[in-house]
């Protein structure tokens, strides 16, 4: 097991990442870590932080993308539910590597030989399927597209009218529950669904829970 020191470098990925943040289009806001939790995340994860993944594990809580609506994991921070350190509960599904999640139960996971055993792709777990779905990234061109990328065009079928809204009141762990569950007919109509505030991970687990009576 590599100590921090040989996991440090001066030459790193973080200086790309903030370029990406602030020619970004998209709202974020970088969620600040201790030193101690960063370097505690770059020795558990083993990777270093010329990597993007561990640069962003080392430098930050996480990242909340366009006005709270996608998070991406970091070394964890009140405001975002797990980390890449403490990722297993996130899903209850447990196919992949969780890497980052959206307001309304769809979760990105690295894939780690659960979806195929040909690439270390990011794949999506789509709320309106129930199924995960491969994005043809890794995980840096992930983390590129969520910043500018057109999360507006991916998530058309997702959003209502005010979700900035209704994503702004919500507080830590929260996510909007749609009903009718946006996988079914009638949950297609996302304008006029019902919303409500509920627990990420309750969210997470009536998926899981529908999705393990279809498999």
């Amino acid at each position: 097991m590599r100590d921090i020191s040989e996991l440090i470098f001066e030459d790193n990925a973080w200086a790309m990442i903030q370029d990406w943040i602030r020619d970004s289009q998209a709202k974020i806001h970088i969620l600040e870590n201790t030193r101690a939790e960063g370097e505690e995340a770059l020795v558990n994860l083993q990777i270093t932080n010329k990597s993007t993944m561990g640069a962003i594990a080392l430098e930050c809580g996480g990242l909340v993308v366009d006005h709270g609506w996608l998070y991406i994991l970091g070394s964890g921070h009140p405001e975002i539910f797990g980390s890449l350190i403490n990722n297993k509960h996130l899903s209850l599904l447990e196919e992949g590597f969780v890497v980052a999640y959206d307001v309304v139960g769809g979760i990105f996971a690295i894939n780690t030989g659960g979806f195929d055993n040909s690439s270390r792709n990011v794949f999506y777990f789509a709320p309106d399927t129930l199924e995960w779905e491969d994005t043809g990234k890794g995980y840096t061109d992930f983390i590129y597209w969520v910043l500018h990328g057109d999360l507006n065009n991916y998530y058309e079928s997702f959003r209502w009218s005010n979700w900035i809204d209704d994503v702004n009141v919500l507080t830590s762990g929260q996510g909007a529950s749609i009903f009718p569950y946006m996988w079914t007919t009638q949950g297609q109509d996302i304008e006029n669904s019902f919303k409500k505030a509920t627990f990420i991970k309750e969210i997470w687990g009536i998926q899981s829970d529908f999705r393990s009576t279809m498999i």
